[in-house]
């Protein structure tokens, strides 16, 4: 323990002092990680500190085995006498060595540990490396490895810095002390600020999210000085894991909603060396790979790209409105969709059997304008048992057959009525047939039959129904059918959905707003010809590689995006708050691919926009879909307010992604044609645009409607 004595925190009263901070950031640690954990088997929790987070995976999960490890003998002593279990128990250890045989573990959690391994070990990586070696060869294949950590921001190599003066006088003390790879002390050069109230500092990009992601550990901060966060970029991470033969299963930066809104906001902004704004650091940053076997494949990426004219599988159809004359776009496929989401309760907890590991290549197509937040994956998705099915197949049918085909030896014992949802409905003329289906207890995780391009259909395994909810919240995880399926099957059998751990959201006092009535149902459209403005059909060739970039296959997909914008989605719901009671604002429009599918338009889904390619960063998209908000609906609104990760509606036809928010209302103009109506009114209503039911199922979860 001789490199990190400089941690130990003396007495257990100093040890109860370290752990009670540390223990705030827990619900998140849990919520992103038991999502990508089995149920069942070994996992170690690699520097369990206090070991809360420990003991909350062995409570959640009777099967999982947990094993605590820290390098502190007074910590797992600690541990070992406060949080106990039977499916626990605690190893005192250095991470960087081997510590279990090989091909022991099914899971491997690293939770803001690595950069002590750096920092205490003279600022080197190869620690880091060696210890992701020894990890990997722990892992059985199919076993899970995460780490959760801090990253190099992304942007410019230096920045300008402004803080408020208090802070200012603190970074000028760390710059004097910190100690770091970069050496001793921190170089700077103040420069003009924008206002009375900062100072503004240029300084290395990574240096200066040292400093802010650290300015308010003042209770500690001799050992903050002693520690360096940064150690490799979301790149860096990407490539140790495919070279140890792990598909990365997610990749994401991540943005706390309590440390933006109470650490960043109004406190801290950074700006690029000719003014422009830049987004605040990343808060932290989570990596989840799956360990594979030898020459399986690691990623699927997109080789070439073209635009078709004449497309083989889908098909662009226009429609034109009979009063306006506008003519829409819709792009479709053949035949039904069909979502299936096994369920099973056991002790008295619900879970759901799904695809863990399918490729899904869309969502890894090329982009004129990245993704607001940094995210990446193999191009293999965790999602509900879904197919394409002709439409002559009796549903009950087609479910049983499909789950046959798909998961094996499953006993059924109830198939639901179909609810029926649109993905997104603006531009894809497609409607889901989703069936809740009651089955046996799952017992192992099954590897299923190939019936893919690829070289394998991934398996099918049961993950805990409420940890997946909550890590949608904190963007762990990103399918929308598969959360909109629980949130449908917690609502059905009454279950209770467990904290909301998102951002906080509160709303002002308002009164209360006047009660529209929803439009008639009527029929708006005709099909006509058309020339494609907004639309646009693509054919991507995606090749799937090894770890040692050997291409295993390749197959040409067709999806649809738009011709001018980019991928990127904002919806925003507005809320209302009056006397306790939440309204939200419902837009009717008429859509014609809710009429191709229930022969009238009319339709109630929430306003959302796609972004302008040129928009590329989170801070900017909010102000732009605000602007256009209280223009487009004659409103004014505060902030939005981001309502859980972000989401990708319909993986198999396009590379849409979706960021939803909520904005508080503050006035309602004359012109606003919103129908403002009690949350809890609107989740009884018939209501099938997706993401007006991601966004209501997420503000009733948030604010315990």
């Amino acid at each position: 323990m001789s490199n990190y004595q400089k941690q130990d925190r003396g007495d257990d009263a100093g040890y109860a002092e370290y752990f009670a901070g540390m223990n705030q950031s827990m619900q998140q640690k849990v919520a992103l990680t038991t999502a990508h954990f089995p149920p069942s088997g070994t996992v170690a929790d690699m520097g369990s500190g206090s070991g809360k987070a420990t003991f909350d995976l062995a409570c959640l999960y009777s099967g999982l085995a947990l094993v605590g490890v820290d390098i502190n003998p007074k910590a797992v002593e600690i541990s070992a006498r406060t949080f106990a279990k039977p499916n626990l128990r605690y190893l005192a250890g250095d991470i960087v060595e081997p510590l279990f045989a090989n091909e022991s573990l099914d899971g491997i959690l690293n939770s803001s540990v690595l950069h002590h391994v750096t920092s205490f070990n003279g600022f080197a990586l190869a620690p880091v490396e060696r210890l992701l070696d020894n990890q990997a060869a722990e892992l059985k294949r199919g076993g899970v490895l995460i780490i959760r950590d801090f990253v190099i921001p992304r942007g410019p190599e230096t920045v300008d810095l402004e803080l408020l003066l208090d802070d200012a006088t603190l970074f000028e003390t760390f710059a004097k002390t910190w100690k770091s790879s970069h050496g001793n002390g921190v170089r700077y050069e103040e420069r003009t600020a924008s206002r009375k109230e900062v100072r503004r500092f240029r300084l290395l990009h990574r240096i200066a999210a040292e400093f802010v992601l650290r300015k308010d550990y003042r209770d500690h901060w001799g050992t903050e000085l002693l520690e360096e966060y940064t150690y490799f970029s979301q790149a860096d991470f990407e490539r140790a894991f495919v070279a140890r033969g792990l598909r990365i299963v997610t990749s994401v930066e991540l943005h706390n909603p309590w440390i933006v809104e109470r650490r960043f906001k109004g406190k801290i902004a950074l700006f690029d060396l000719a003014g422009a704004p830049l987004p605040t650091p990343p808060t932290n940053y989570l990596i989840v790979g799956e360990k594979v076997g030898v020459g399986a494949g690691v990623r699927i990426e997109e080789r070439s790209l073209k635009l078709l004219e004449k497309p083989r599988f889908l098909q662009l159809r226009f429609y034109k409105h009979v009063d306006s004359g506008l003519v829409y776009e819709l792009a479709e496929r053949p035949h039904r969709t069909l979502d299936v989401l096994p369920w099973f309760m056991q002790d008295g907890r619900a879970f759901v059997v799904c695809k863990h590991g399918f490729p899904r290549p869309i969502v890894n197509a090329a982009s004129d304008a990245p993704d607001l937040i940094e995210q990446h994956g193999a191009g293999y998705i965790t999602e509900p048992i879904a197919a394409i099915i002709h439409d002559g197949e009796a549903s009950d049918v087609a479910v049983t057959r499909i789950l046959r085909e798909r998961a094996g030896a499953v006993v059924i014992r109830h198939i639901s009525q179909a609810w029926q949802y649109f993905t997104s409905p603006g531009g894809i003329n497609e409607r889901v047939d989703a069936h809740l289906v009651e089955v046996e207890p799952w017992k192992h995780e099954q590897q299923v039959e190939n019936y893919t391009t690829f070289s394998a259909a991934g398996s099918v395994r049961f993950l805990d129904a409420t940890q997946v909810l909550r890590a949608c919240h904190v963007g762990g995880m990103f399918d929308a059918r598969l959360e909109l399926n629980i949130y449908r099957l917690c609502r059905q059998q009454g279950l209770a959905l467990g904290p909301w751990i998102g951002a906080e959201l509160r709303f002002h006092e308002q009164a209360a707003p006047k009660r529209l009535p929803v439009p008639e149902s009527r029929a708006c459209f005709e099909p006509c010809p058309g020339v494609p403005k907004f639309l646009e059909i693509c054919e991507g060739e995606f090749v799937e590689k090894n770890a040692a970039g050997e291409v295993l296959a390749s197959a040409r997909f067709e999806y649809v995006r738009p011709k001018l914008l980019s991928h990127n989605t904002l919806t925003l719901l507005p809320v209302i708050n009056h006397a306790g009671v939440l309204y939200v604002g419902l837009e009717p429009r008429d859509l014609p691919a809710v009429q191709a599918f229930e022969g009238k338009s009319s339709f109630l889904t929430l306003p959302g926009m796609r972004l302008p390619r040129s928009v590329m960063a989170l801070g900017e998209a909010e102000t732009h879909a605000l602007h256009v908000l209280n223009e487009s609906h004659d409103l004014v609104c505060e902030r939005p307010i981001a309502l859980g990760g972000r989401y990708h509606p319909s993986t198999g036809l396009t590379p849409e992604v979706v960021y939803p928010y909520v904005v508080d209302v503050m006035t309602v103009g004359e012109r606003c044609g919103l129908c403002f109506v009690p949350l809890a009114e609107a989740l009884t209503l018939s209501l099938k645009d997706a993401h007006l039911l991601t966004a209501l199922f997420r503000l009733s979860h948030a604010t315990n409607g």
